[in-house]
């Protein structure tokens, strides 16, 4: 989800830049809320886990764009199943334009091999693929995603009964790898801290039948805190990230989706780092994390998979080291801005 997230403001970014060029953006259905509606878009959904699914059904979905007669076809994920359908499009001459991930630069940086430095973000790569076809352009700070606030998500709203002036604020303390979470034993610890101030108010963000379970549960020892995991849409949910004050979040995909609605994340680093190329789209300022000068095992991974034992000695640390009172002085820091 991040990725297809850190996407949308460059796919922006470039339709404005080029008003005469046309996209045809292909991914999975879920995604098509993250990008806003332009007459020169058009979103494509891949059923990857039905008719689309494995090598035949990559080679339907190869039939079904090719009438579409593209002049040119950009892969910017580049794995196994782009690999397979962009050599269908280049046996039809189709020219090609592949993103550059700097997987082995990504790797050589966290085992040391390298200077650490900053290396480019996502964002660029994605803009570097698009100049290699003949569009360059450079990232927009105001390509967000537009939303406008339904029926359902007002009235979700209404039912917190929020005091005047009272301030929303997220917590999506989940990640898809668990060595990125905060836990829910330091979860509880910042709602308790967050809800003792009487203008502030919770709403718990997750996903899945696990996560919605524990976040109900959590939400039911708070007052003035709810979870709205499973209660709405996709698109509701980038709604309501939208009226939020700030989100607290993890290096994670609802990192990415307040950043794209242009709400104010406080963001959580552990065993990973944002100078591998994932940091939040114009929120770079509220980063929690450890300095490598107190912990200089970090990052230990790239998106949170943990390889051997002193990675995951490292991503522990990384987690036990955030204190709730760097969160919240993140949070004071955002709400104050």
């Amino acid at each position: 989800m991040g990725d297809v997230a850190l996407t949308t403001p460059v796919i922006e970014s470039v339709l404005k830049a080029h008003p005469n060029l046309k996209i045809t953006f292909l991914s999975r259905g879920f995604f098509e809320p993250l990008f806003n509606q332009n007459p020169n878009f058009k979103f494509k959904s891949a059923d990857l886990k039905g008719k689309h699914k494995g090598f035949i059904g990559l080679r339907k979905l190869y039939k079904e764009l090719k009438p579409e007669k593209f002049d040119a076809v950009l892969d910017l994920h580049d794995v196994l199943r782009t690999k397979v359908l962009r050599s269908y499009f280049k046996l039809s001459r189709t020219p090609i334009f592949t993103i550059d991930k700097g997987r082995k630069e990504k790797q050589q940086l966290i085992e040391g091999k390298i200077p650490f430095q900053e290396l480019k973000h996502t964002q660029e790569r994605y803009l570097d693929v698009f100049a290699k076809a003949g569009f360059k352009t450079t990232l927009k700070s105001d390509a967000f995603l537009r939303t406008e606030t339904n029926k359902v998500v007002k009235d979700v709203i209404t039912s917190f009964n929020l005091k005047e002036n009272q301030k929303l604020i997220g917590i999506a303390p989940f990640a898809a790898h668990e060595s990125k979470e905060l836990g829910l034993t330091k979860t509880k610890a910042l709602i308790t801290e967050l809800t003792e101030k009487e203008n502030q108010f919770v709403v718990l963000f997750g996903g899945g039948k696990v996560e919605q379970e524990k976040l109900k549960q959590l939400a039911t020892e708070f007052e003035q805190c709810e979870s709205i995991v499973g209660k709405l849409k996709f698109n509701e949910e980038l709604m309501l990230i939208k009226q939020l004050d700030t989100m607290v979040a993890m290096d994670s995909g609802n990192m990415h989706l307040a950043s794209l609605v242009n709400t104010k994340v406080v963001s959580i680093w552990g065993p990973t780092h944002p100078f591998l190329g994932f940091s939040p789209y114009n929120n770079q300022e509220y980063m929690v994390q450890l300095s490598r000068e107190k912990l200089p095992c970090r990052p230990s991974t790239v998106y949170g998979k943990l390889k051997s034992e002193s990675d995951k000695k490292c991503a522990r640390k990384a987690m036990e080291g955030i204190t709730i009172e760097m969160i919240m002085e993140k949070i004071n820091l955002n709400l104050k801005s």
